[in-house]
């Protein structure tokens, strides 16, 4: 079968969406499927890719941006013929809504949501927009959908609460490929920090991961031989932390590394005491699952689908979102406690062995694709007699 996927962007930009896409096509081209994948020929980083390219035996389509508004609020038109069935990535991305109806009727649908449709809005104004565009185009998107696919059960709670009880729903976490559990040199990530033991944050370097409160929080901290590693590419907020970090007289002990390969990422997150992801939404927190797969604890942010991955006490922390303090003494407590460190690495390095392993997750994808296509088939029968 053909399955043609949509999806912002794509390879070669780096993203949690973009691996999601990248493993799952290659999953299902192992087990002899075609897989065509439609995106913006504008790239993040102000490039423009080519039309049209072959990745690790993928067809990758890009067309040019009819709006431009943002990452998700942009349109390109995909040009989808002979597909067996379409699957959708994430929620609120206009080209989605463009390719469902274009699309609905003739093949199945999939759409995963990822990001996340609870996350709240930061200001009245995204409130507003994101009213208007959940009523007149969002949710007819979703009511398109022959599947919904969630990353967490924070987003079934979500539509179950907007009267889409009725709607196929399933919750399939987004997974680590099989490099993500190669063991990291946790000596080279010290070499690569700059400092023997450090805090790590990995993600993009935006206002909404709330890194200004990770400072805040190292900042409290009394020990004066700990570092603070951030990792990741700017988007928009790099100069306002190092003000920051300055104002809190810590610069000479926070590192910004920006976006490194996915060696050293796993040789960094091998070397930390911990992890914090301190981010106003969450819909998974797919870095969380890395810092696992390196066998390091981790403290975030209680958000999103933070609580539902996250088992307090036993493979992670949690702390409210903004509460400044309470990361400090969790952090603080974590770090004064090494042993304690070390089991709640170890049982989230087994967890997500057993549970987010994309080899454990990829088929469950190809069920609901197989079940689907046969369901439209079915239904087409009678009228083809």
């Amino acid at each position: 079968m053909r399955i043609d996927q949509v999806t912002p962007h794509f390879l070669p930009d780096v993203g949690g969406v973009e691996s999601h896409v990248h493993q799952l096509a290659r999953y299902l081209l192992s087990r002899g499927h075609e897989v065509v994948v439609h995106t913006s020929q504008h790239s993040p980083r102000r490039t423009r890719l080519p039309q049209a390219e072959v990745i690790d035996g993928i067809t990758v389509r890009r067309y040019r941006n009819v709006v431009r508004l943002g990452y998700y609020a942009t349109v390109f038109r995909p040009e989808i013929r002979g597909a067996d069935l379409v699957h959708l990535h994430g929620y609120g991305h206009w080209s989605n809504d463009w390719s469902a109806r274009r699309g609905a009727g003739s093949v199945p649908i999939v759409y995963s949501l990822h990001h996340g449709l609870a996350n709240p809005s930061s200001t009245p104004m995204a409130a507003l927009r994101r009213d208007v565009y959940d009523r007149f185009i969002g949710f007819p998107t979703l009511r398109r959908s022959n599947l919904l696919v969630a990353a967490s059960q924070a987003d079934v709670e979500w539509l179950h609460r907007r009267e889409f009880e009725h709607a196929r729903v399933e919750v399939i976490p987004t997974g680590l490929e099989a490099d993500a559990f190669e063991l990291g040199d946790a000596e080279r990530g010290h070499t690569r920090a700059g400092v023997e033991s450090y805090v790590l944050f990995v993600g993009r370097l935006h206002r909404e991961k709330s890194i200004d409160d990770l400072l805040r929080a190292f900042a409290s901290l009394a020990s004066k031989n700990l570092g603070l590693v951030i990792v990741g590419p700017d988007a928009g907020v790099r100069h306002s932390l190092e003000s920051l970090a300055h104002d809190l007289h810590v610069a000479d002990r926070v590192r910004f590394l920006g976006e490194v390969d996915e060696p050293t990422k796993r040789d960094l997150l091998a070397g930390c005491e911990v992890l914090v992801l301190p981010s106003f939404y969450e819909s998974q927190g797919i870095v969380i699952l890395e810092a696992w797969a390196q066998g390091r604890p981790v403290i975030a942010s209680r958000v999103g689908g933070v609580p539902y991955v996250v088992r307090e006490g036993v493979d992670g922390l949690t702390y409210r979102w903004g509460h400044v303090r309470e990361l400090s003494e969790k952090l603080a407590s974590l770090l004064a406690d090494p042993g304690r460190a070390e089991r709640i690495g170890s049982a989230g390095r087994e967890r997500v062995q057993t549970e987010f392993a994309w080899d454990t997750i990829a088929p469950r994808f190809l069920v609901w694709y197989e079940t689907l296509i046969a369901e439209r088939r079915a239904d087409e029968a009678p009228s083809q007699g």
